[in-house]
Protein backbone atom coordinates (compact mmCIF):
# COMPACT_ATOMS: atom_id res chain seq x y z
CA UNK A 1 0.00 0.00 0.00
CA UNK A 2 2.82 2.42 0.85
CA UNK A 3 4.40 1.74 -2.56
CA UNK A 4 1.06 2.43 -4.25
CA UNK A 5 0.64 5.73 -2.42
CA UNK A 6 4.18 6.75 -3.41
CA UNK A 7 3.62 5.92 -7.07
CA UNK A 8 0.26 7.69 -7.33
CA UNK A 9 1.61 11.29 -7.23
CA UNK A 10 4.27 10.39 -9.78
CA UNK A 11 1.64 8.99 -12.13
CA UNK A 12 -0.47 12.10 -11.75
CA UNK A 13 2.47 14.43 -12.41
CA UNK A 14 3.61 12.52 -15.45
CA UNK A 15 0.20 11.85 -16.94
CA UNK A 16 -0.53 13.58 -20.26
CA UNK A 17 -1.99 17.04 -19.81
CA UNK A 18 -5.23 18.22 -21.45
CA UNK A 19 -4.98 19.10 -25.12
CA UNK A 20 -3.87 22.63 -25.92
CA UNK A 21 -7.38 23.76 -26.85
CA UNK A 22 -8.39 23.15 -23.24
CA UNK A 23 -5.48 25.10 -21.72
CA UNK A 24 -5.01 28.86 -21.64
CA UNK A 25 -1.90 29.74 -23.64
CA UNK A 26 0.94 31.96 -22.45
CA UNK A 27 2.59 32.13 -25.84
CA UNK A 28 3.71 35.69 -26.69
CA UNK A 29 1.30 37.59 -28.89
CA UNK A 30 3.90 40.01 -30.25
CA UNK A 31 5.74 39.68 -33.56
CA UNK A 32 8.15 36.75 -33.79
CA UNK A 33 10.71 38.83 -35.71
CA UNK A 34 11.79 42.40 -36.42
CA UNK A 35 11.54 44.09 -39.79
CA UNK A 36 14.79 43.76 -41.69
CA UNK A 37 16.07 45.09 -44.98
CA UNK A 38 18.79 42.50 -45.42
CA UNK A 39 20.53 44.67 -48.00
CA UNK A 40 21.33 47.27 -45.32
CA UNK A 41 24.56 46.72 -43.41
CA UNK A 42 24.40 46.28 -39.65
CA UNK A 43 25.97 48.96 -37.44
CA UNK A 44 29.61 48.73 -36.43
CA UNK A 45 30.49 47.94 -32.82
CA UNK A 46 31.11 51.58 -31.92
CA UNK A 47 27.71 52.57 -33.33
CA UNK A 48 26.03 49.76 -31.40
CA UNK A 49 27.54 51.06 -28.18
CA UNK A 50 26.24 54.56 -28.97
CA UNK A 51 22.77 53.11 -29.62
CA UNK A 52 22.89 51.22 -26.33
CA UNK A 53 23.34 54.58 -24.61
CA UNK A 54 21.05 56.76 -26.73
CA UNK A 55 18.47 54.49 -28.41
CA UNK A 56 18.31 51.09 -26.67
CA UNK A 57 15.27 49.98 -28.66
CA UNK A 58 17.15 50.46 -31.94
CA UNK A 59 20.13 48.75 -30.31
CA UNK A 60 18.11 45.65 -29.46
CA UNK A 61 16.38 45.63 -32.84
CA UNK A 62 19.80 45.46 -34.49
CA UNK A 63 20.78 42.58 -32.20
CA UNK A 64 17.72 40.72 -33.42
CA UNK A 65 18.34 41.60 -37.08
CA UNK A 66 21.81 40.11 -36.81
CA UNK A 67 20.40 36.98 -35.19
CA UNK A 68 17.81 36.59 -37.95
CA UNK A 69 20.46 36.91 -40.63
CA UNK A 70 23.12 34.70 -39.11
CA UNK A 71 21.73 32.14 -36.67
CA UNK A 72 20.14 28.87 -37.75
CA UNK A 73 20.69 26.98 -34.50
CA UNK A 74 23.03 26.56 -31.57
CA UNK A 75 24.08 24.47 -28.61
CA UNK A 76 24.67 25.98 -25.19
CA UNK A 77 24.51 25.54 -21.45
CA UNK A 78 21.42 27.24 -20.05
CA UNK A 79 21.28 28.21 -16.38
CA UNK A 80 18.09 29.44 -14.80
CA UNK A 81 16.47 30.09 -11.45
CA UNK A 82 12.81 31.07 -11.24
CA UNK A 83 10.19 32.01 -8.71
CA UNK A 84 7.05 29.95 -9.39
CA UNK A 85 3.89 30.38 -7.33
CA UNK A 86 5.92 32.79 -5.15
CA UNK A 87 8.46 30.08 -4.32
CA UNK A 88 12.05 30.45 -5.49
CA UNK A 89 13.10 27.20 -7.14
CA UNK A 90 16.59 25.74 -7.10
CA UNK A 91 19.01 26.59 -9.89
CA UNK A 92 18.76 24.42 -12.99
CA UNK A 93 21.63 23.79 -15.42
CA UNK A 94 20.58 22.41 -18.78
CA UNK A 95 22.46 21.35 -21.90
CA UNK A 96 20.53 22.64 -24.90
CA UNK A 97 20.39 21.91 -28.61
CA UNK A 98 18.24 24.37 -30.56
CA UNK A 99 17.26 24.68 -34.21
CA UNK A 100 15.22 27.47 -35.80
CA UNK A 101 13.72 25.54 -38.75
CA UNK A 102 11.75 23.58 -37.92
CA UNK A 103 11.62 25.02 -34.43
CA UNK A 104 13.27 22.33 -32.28
CA UNK A 105 14.42 22.26 -28.64
CA UNK A 106 16.21 19.48 -26.78
CA UNK A 107 16.88 19.88 -23.05
CA UNK A 108 19.15 17.63 -20.98
CA UNK A 109 19.24 18.53 -17.30
CA UNK A 110 22.69 18.52 -15.71
CA UNK A 111 21.70 20.00 -12.34
CA UNK A 112 18.43 20.79 -10.61
CA UNK A 113 16.19 18.38 -12.54
CA UNK A 114 12.70 17.98 -11.10
CA UNK A 115 10.16 16.02 -13.15
CA UNK A 116 12.19 15.61 -16.34
CA UNK A 117 15.67 14.32 -17.13
CA UNK A 118 15.36 15.20 -20.82
CA UNK A 119 12.70 16.89 -22.93
CA UNK A 120 12.17 17.40 -26.66
CA UNK A 121 9.82 19.59 -28.64
CA UNK A 122 9.81 19.75 -32.46
CA UNK A 123 7.25 21.90 -34.20
CA UNK A 124 5.03 19.86 -36.49
CA UNK A 125 6.18 16.48 -35.18
CA UNK A 126 5.13 13.98 -32.49
CA UNK A 127 1.49 15.08 -32.89
CA UNK A 128 2.43 18.47 -31.51
CA UNK A 129 3.37 16.94 -28.17
CA UNK A 130 6.36 17.30 -25.88
CA UNK A 131 8.41 14.13 -25.39
CA UNK A 132 9.82 13.69 -21.89
CA UNK A 133 12.18 11.23 -20.24
CA UNK A 134 11.09 11.32 -16.57
CA UNK A 135 13.63 12.02 -13.86
CA UNK A 136 14.45 9.03 -11.66
CA UNK A 137 14.20 5.28 -12.05
CA UNK A 138 11.01 5.00 -10.03
CA UNK A 139 9.25 7.58 -12.21
CA UNK A 140 10.35 5.76 -15.38
CA UNK A 141 9.30 2.40 -13.94
CA UNK A 142 5.82 3.77 -13.27
CA UNK A 143 5.26 6.02 -16.29
CA UNK A 144 7.62 4.57 -18.90
CA UNK A 145 10.96 5.64 -20.34
CA UNK A 146 9.36 8.27 -22.60
CA UNK A 147 6.06 10.03 -21.94
CA UNK A 148 4.14 12.59 -24.00
CA UNK A 149 3.05 15.86 -22.50
CA UNK A 150 1.02 18.82 -23.73
CA UNK A 151 3.75 21.45 -24.34
CA UNK A 152 1.57 24.20 -22.90
CA UNK A 153 -0.33 22.13 -20.36
CA UNK A 154 -0.73 22.98 -16.71
CA UNK A 155 2.22 20.86 -15.59
CA UNK A 156 4.57 22.55 -18.07
CA UNK A 157 3.56 26.01 -16.91
CA UNK A 158 3.75 25.13 -13.24
CA UNK A 159 7.30 23.85 -13.64
CA UNK A 160 8.68 26.86 -15.55
CA UNK A 161 7.82 30.47 -16.31
CA UNK A 162 8.18 29.69 -20.01
CA UNK A 163 7.53 26.49 -21.91
CA UNK A 164 9.81 24.89 -24.49
CA UNK A 165 7.68 26.53 -27.18
CA UNK A 166 8.72 29.89 -25.69
CA UNK A 167 12.43 29.09 -25.30
CA UNK A 168 15.37 30.61 -27.10
CA UNK A 169 17.91 33.40 -27.38
CA UNK A 170 15.73 35.09 -29.98
CA UNK A 171 12.46 34.75 -28.08
CA UNK A 172 14.06 36.11 -24.93
CA UNK A 173 15.31 39.19 -26.77
CA UNK A 174 11.90 39.62 -28.43
CA UNK A 175 10.21 39.58 -25.02
CA UNK A 176 12.65 42.25 -23.83
CA UNK A 177 12.02 44.36 -26.93
CA UNK A 178 8.24 44.03 -26.61
CA UNK A 179 8.37 45.13 -22.97
CA UNK A 180 10.55 48.13 -23.79
CA UNK A 181 8.38 49.24 -26.69
CA UNK A 182 5.19 48.93 -24.66
CA UNK A 183 6.71 51.01 -21.85
CA UNK A 184 7.93 53.65 -24.29
CA UNK A 185 4.43 54.00 -25.74
CA UNK A 186 3.24 54.79 -22.20
CA UNK A 187 6.14 57.19 -21.66
CA UNK A 188 7.29 54.86 -18.88
CA UNK A 189 10.58 53.46 -20.19
CA UNK A 190 13.52 54.17 -17.87
CA UNK A 191 16.69 52.52 -19.16
CA UNK A 192 20.30 53.08 -18.22
CA UNK A 193 23.35 51.81 -20.09
CA UNK A 194 25.80 50.54 -17.47
CA UNK A 195 28.76 49.97 -19.76
CA UNK A 196 30.65 46.70 -20.15
CA UNK A 197 31.05 43.76 -17.79
CA UNK A 198 32.53 40.29 -17.95
CA UNK A 199 29.62 38.07 -16.99
CA UNK A 200 30.81 35.09 -14.98
CA UNK A 201 27.55 33.16 -15.43
CA UNK A 202 27.92 33.47 -19.21
CA UNK A 203 31.45 32.10 -19.23
CA UNK A 204 33.12 35.49 -18.60
CA UNK A 205 31.86 36.86 -21.89
CA UNK A 206 32.26 40.64 -22.22
CA UNK A 207 28.76 42.09 -22.29
CA UNK A 208 26.97 45.38 -22.69
CA UNK A 209 24.74 45.90 -19.65
CA UNK A 210 21.36 47.68 -19.69
CA UNK A 211 19.23 48.22 -16.61
CA UNK A 212 15.55 49.12 -16.48
CA UNK A 213 13.73 50.28 -13.34
CA UNK A 214 11.09 52.81 -12.14
CA UNK A 215 8.18 50.77 -13.45
CA UNK A 216 4.86 52.63 -12.97
CA UNK A 217 3.45 49.31 -11.79
CA UNK A 218 4.80 45.76 -11.61
CA UNK A 219 4.72 43.75 -14.82
CA UNK A 220 4.34 39.98 -15.29
CA UNK A 221 5.00 38.04 -12.06
CA UNK A 222 5.64 41.29 -10.17
CA UNK A 223 8.68 42.48 -12.15
CA UNK A 224 9.85 46.00 -11.27
CA UNK A 225 13.51 45.82 -12.32
CA UNK A 226 15.40 44.09 -15.14
CA UNK A 227 19.07 43.88 -16.08
CA UNK A 228 20.02 42.38 -19.42
CA UNK A 229 23.43 41.40 -20.75
CA UNK A 230 24.23 41.49 -24.48
CA UNK A 231 27.37 39.68 -25.63
CA UNK A 232 29.54 42.37 -27.20
CA UNK A 233 30.93 40.02 -29.85
CA UNK A 234 27.82 38.11 -30.90
CA UNK A 235 25.07 40.59 -29.88
CA UNK A 236 23.16 37.76 -28.21
CA UNK A 237 21.16 38.34 -25.02
CA UNK A 238 23.12 35.93 -22.83
CA UNK A 239 21.86 37.10 -19.46
CA UNK A 240 18.76 38.52 -17.84
CA UNK A 241 18.00 39.15 -14.17
CA UNK A 242 14.41 39.99 -13.23
CA UNK A 243 13.55 41.39 -9.81
CA UNK A 244 10.44 42.52 -7.96
CA UNK A 245 9.78 44.91 -5.13
CA UNK A 246 12.50 45.13 -2.45
CA UNK A 247 14.91 43.39 -4.82
CA UNK A 248 13.13 40.03 -4.67
CA UNK A 249 14.51 37.74 -7.36
CA UNK A 250 11.83 36.76 -9.87
CA UNK A 251 14.14 34.94 -12.27
CA UNK A 252 17.63 34.78 -13.72
CA UNK A 253 18.63 33.33 -17.08
CA UNK A 254 22.14 32.80 -18.43
CA UNK A 255 23.54 31.22 -21.60
CA UNK A 256 27.16 30.09 -21.79
CA UNK A 257 29.34 28.01 -24.11
CA UNK A 258 27.17 29.10 -27.04
CA UNK A 259 28.17 27.42 -30.31
CA UNK A 260 26.34 28.85 -33.31
CA UNK A 261 25.18 26.89 -36.34
CA UNK A 262 26.60 23.47 -35.42
CA UNK A 263 26.28 20.46 -37.68
CA UNK A 264 23.58 18.49 -35.88
CA UNK A 265 23.42 14.73 -36.22
CA UNK A 266 20.45 13.34 -38.13
CA UNK A 267 18.86 12.04 -34.91
CA UNK A 268 19.58 15.14 -32.80
CA UNK A 269 15.92 16.12 -32.54
CA UNK A 270 14.33 12.68 -32.52
CA UNK A 271 13.12 10.37 -29.77
CA UNK A 272 16.51 8.67 -29.87
CA UNK A 273 18.11 11.75 -28.30
CA UNK A 274 16.05 11.28 -25.14
CA UNK A 275 17.72 8.00 -24.23
CA UNK A 276 21.27 8.11 -22.81
CA UNK A 277 23.91 6.17 -24.71
CA UNK A 278 24.65 2.75 -23.11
Amino acid sequence: MARLLLCLPICLLLAPSPRESQVASRMPTFAESVADDSSSPLPATAEMERLAKDDPIAFLENCLRRYQREVKGYTCTFQKQERINDRLQRTEVIEVAFREEPYSVLFRWVEGARLAERALYVEGENDGMLLVRPEGRLARRVAGDIVTREPEGRDAKQSSRYTLKEFGLKKGALRTLHSWKSAKERNALHLEFLGEKKLKEAGDRLCWVLHRDRYPKPEEDGITEVTIYIDKETWLQVGAVLKGEDGKLIASYYFRDVKLNPDFKADQFTKTALTPAP
